[in-house]
């Protein structure tokens, strides 16, 4: 006997991708959810959690998309977190999971403590020089059988040296991602804070202001301009902040490291000099480099981390990220604890 089809609805059921098992939920939007509850807003846990208001939103709404219901009762003009009759039957197992994950990760971390290991790092010079001493001076102390080793790259280097496998952590400045594209970014790139960038010159330079005046960009245009890259986000971030407009071409000159940078200008007696603020922070306080404000103010950049996609990210990495995350929410600070790193 000649089997019938399936019939066309059958069929389509069949052919319809299972709704994810609870076991198929992402601990992070749990995690998103709690500090929601615990907080009373969006705006509270994205600054808990180092994550921005619309990428709280959004892993709220994919975290309903998994359980096929909504969690959060949304009323017009409440400000607070509310929860279903499902938000709050899920919220103490959501608490139960994190609170079983972190007693996990700090039994792994106190065995891993007495474990040998190598962490291979690769990072933007500023962020070699200036950001990870510090950092890595404290877990040195934490981690003394595990090995820091730190290579400088630019921004290239560091995503392909990543990518390839050759190393376990890469850190490096990169443009803040467009409104529509950091929820998706906070989960694959993640950013461990802002950077601001400043235009310096010597004192006796012609453009120095008294404080509160602003040059305009069009007085930099036939001034040479140094960088210590050729290439890469930050060059073609000052290139296109300079040209907007239809401004002329600037004189972009790599002069090679963020040293030559700075003495390239004292030598030069019209040169301009961009780099990170925290490059800058004994020069610009002693008097031997000037901050000029410019109108309009350079774009942000962040500090961004890549992680080797073959290997799991190990408690050591995960320590040092958090030593080089701010501990204040303030504008242009990274790695910032009372004061400037």
């Amino acid at each position: 006997m000649t089997a019938k089809p399936p019939r066309s609805g059958s069929s389509r059921a069949a052919a319809r991708p299972p709704r994810p098992s609870p076991s198929d939920l992402e601990t992070r939007r749990l995690r998103v959810l709690v500090e929601l509850v615990d907080r009373g807003s969006m705006s509270a846990a994205g600054e808990a959690l180092g994550l921005a208001q619309s990428t709280v939103s959004e892993s709220i709404a994919m975290l309903e998309r998994e359980l096929g219901t909504p969690i959060l009762a949304r009323r017009p003009g409440a400000s607070g977190a509310t929860l279903t009759a499902a938000g709050s039957a899920l919220l103490p197992h959501a608490r139960s999971v994190l609170a079983a994950l972190d007693a996990a990760r700090s039994a792994v971390t106190g065995a891993a403590h007495e474990a040998r290991a190598r962490v291979e790092v690769i990072a933007n010079e500023s962020v070699s020089t200036y950001l990870l001493p510090r950092a890595l001076a404290v877990l040195r102390a934490q981690w003394p059988k595990t090995r820091f080793s730190i290579t400088i790259g630019t921004c290239d280097t560091v995503r392909d040296g990543v990518a390839a496998g050759r190393f376990d952590l890469g850190l490096l400045l990169e443009p803040e991602p467009p409104p529509s594209k950091r929820a998706a970014a906070a989960l694959t790139t993640p950013a461990l804070g802002p950077v601001c960038l400043a235009a310096f010159a010597a004192p006796r330079h012609p453009l120095v202001r008294p404080a509160g005046r602003a040059v305009d960009r069009v007085a930099l245009a036939r001034l040479p301009i140094f960088l210590s890259d050729a290439s890469g986000d930050f060059f073609d971030l000052l290139r296109a902040h300079f040209t907007a407009g239809g401004l002329p071409e600037p004189r972009l000159e790599s002069v090679g490291s963020i040293d030559a940078v700075k003495r390239s200008v004292v030598e030069h007696p019209l040169a301009i000099g961009v780099l990170p603020t925290y490059t800058l922070e004994a020069e610009l306080a002693d008097g031997r480099l000037r901050a000029l404000a410019l109108h309009p103010a350079f774009p942000p950049l962040r500090l961004g981390a890549r992680f080797n996609p073959a290997r799991p990210v190990g408690p050591a990495t995960r320590a040092l990220l958090e030593a080089l995350r701010p501990t204040e929410s303030r504008p242009g600070t990274v790695g910032k604890s009372g004061g400037r790193r």
